[in-house]
């Protein structure tokens, strides 16, 4: 039946709000998610675990909906996704929670994926699914070149939780070398830009940033112009870039500017680059040499959300 929103519990304000079928019968119910974690569905109460989630990835990644469980005995439940407490491309955790008595009871909390959001499909026989992403699919594989991407159905443990009961392979396949996404670095010529390698290659999350190396051909002195392109689905967080050559550091050009770059220091202010971004980059080389450029930083994978 219809219901009004909850009183909050003293000191809490909602997160989340939604409207839903909790119990099959006509009307939905309001559902409201509190800061202090209680959840109300109609005049069910539950207890959802919260994240820790800043305010950018809960207003992007977040969400509250009823869906139906298994038809055939008109089961629904409460579902919540939350990002998680990471900075960058935090996966979902999703929990499920199915009234009982007066209490919403959880079944469900799982955070299936690596990166973004992992979405749940519920088919209404009693089972929830998804597909994995890349990064799930090839973990325990290592040394191999790829692996195969699996559906993953979670059903009825016997006492009501949903936990996963098969696996289905989907058809695709993962190759697990093309993961470690990094920028390319290209130098401008008198033909256009050469490709020459890529740059914080395996630097994969916050944890992982460093400083790291790539040698470019030989060069006269003068001006050396480079191209960062970040050319993955991915964002790259570029702390600091620089080339050395015989053995005197020098900055790009753009560094002497009033307006310091978030790229000419390594002060854990990074510049972001997405998809698409090329940085061009100008290096005034003291004699001819055979420079190396320098960068630190790290990427993240940014995989599609549904």
């Amino acid at each position: 039946m219809p219901t009004t929103a909850p009183v909050p519990p003293a000191g809490a304000t909602v997160l989340l709000r939604g409207r839903g079928d909790v119990d099959g019968q006509p009307g939905d119910e309001v559902i409201t998610l509190f800061s202090d974690g209680t959840l109300h569905a109609g005049h069910w109460v539950g207890r959802v675990a919260l994240t820790g989630a800043g305010d950018y990835f809960m207003g992007e990644q977040a969400g509250i909906r009823v869906e139906v469980l298994d038809g055939s005995v008109g089961s629904h439940v409460v579902v919540v996704g939350l990002p998680t407490a990471e900075e960058e491309d935090p996966p979902n955790r999703w929990q499920a929670f199915r009234p009982d008595g007066a209490l919403l009871r959880r079944i469900l909390d799982t955070t299936p994926g690596s990166y973004g959001v992992t979405a749940l499909r519920f088919p209404g026989d009693g089972t929830v699914r998804y597909t994995q992403d890349g990064w799930t699919a090839c973990q325990g594989t290592a040394g191999q070149d790829v692996a195969p991407v699996h559906e993953i159905t979670r059903g009825s443990d016997g006492g009501g939780d949903l936990v996963e009961v098969k696996r289905t392979p989907t058809g695709a396949i993962q190759a697990c070398d093309q993961l470690a996404a990094c920028p390319w670095i290209y130098v401008e010529g008198a033909g256009g830009p050469v490709k020459v390698g890529e740059i914080l290659r395996e630097l994969r999350g916050k944890t992982s940033s460093a400083l790291q190396a790539l040698e470019l051909p030989a060069a006269p002195s003068g001006p050396l112009v480079l191209r960062v392109a970040e050319e993955e689905d991915e964002v790259t967080f570029l702390d600091e870039i620089f080339v050395e050559a015989d053995g005197v550091r020098i900055y790009p050009a753009s560094c002497a500017a009033a307006a310091t770059p978030a790229y000419c220091q390594a002060d854990h202010v990074p510049l972001r680059m997405r998809r698409g971004d090329v940085l061009a980059l100008t290096f005034e080389l003291p004699a001819a040499t055979a420079p190396v450029v320098f960068a630190r930083g790290y990427y993240v994978p940014t995989p599609s959300r549904p």
